[in-house]
């Protein structure tokens, strides 16, 4: 539990700026401390906070990867982390929503498979929060317009593309994100939009 609960603080100060949630999760890494159910519950809730928190909810799952986590109440908690992040999250496109939707399922497999040891109350409510984890995702991606491709047949200025695109030069930004591209004077002939 320790290994788990220094991961858990390391994250929280990794992605959490607002002093309130810090000191909350301070208190609950102590809290964690104790034996027992009590301090599962505790990492549980540090779990929780920090995918409710999370600055960049999108950087929690790559935060996530990189820990490479081990064992599996620190499966479970990286699903608790994962779950509430998603939910936050902010999904331009069909896609983006649907990308987010698979990641969650892949992780719960992995996770149910480990999380029966904690008995039947602690894997039906990985279940549920699953569950609507997903259904929200799903309802998520039923709402967004899709990203779609786009060509030009010559480089232009995404601040022109923008206004081609959707009317607003204030989005080029969003397109330049969107396919990483280091310069948005220049934008490749083929990229990728959210249809609109």
């Amino acid at each position: 539990m320790e290994q788990v609960r220094a991961f858990l603080t390391g994250l929280a100060q990794e992605l959490i700026t607002d002093i309130d949630d810090l000191a909350s999760v301070d208190a609950l890494s102590v809290s964690s401390q104790a034996c027992g159910e009590s301090g599962a519950a505790a990492l549980l809730q540090m779990a929780q906070l920090i995918g409710e928190a999370a600055d960049e909810p999108g950087d929690v799952a790559a935060a996530l990867d990189r820990a490479a986590p081990t064992g599996g109440l620190w499966l479970v908690v990286c699903m608790v982390v994962a779950c509430f992040a998603a939910m936050r999250a902010d999904y331009p496109s069909r896609q983006d929503a649907q990308v987010a939707r698979s990641a969650i399922s892949a992780r719960a497999e992995t996770v149910y498979g480990v999380a029966g040891i904690f008995g039947a109350e602690t894997i039906g409510w990985l279940i549920s929060l699953t569950g609507i984890t997903v259904g929200h995702l799903s309802r998520t991606a039923a709402e967004r317009a899709p990203a779609v491709r786009v060509e030009t047949g010559v480089s232009l200025p995404s601040t022109l593309l923008a206004y081609d695109l959707y009317g607003s030069a204030a989005r080029a930004g969003e397109i330049v994100d969107r396919n990483k591209i280091s310069t948005s004077l220049v934008m490749p002939v083929s990229f990728e939009a959210v249809a609109q």
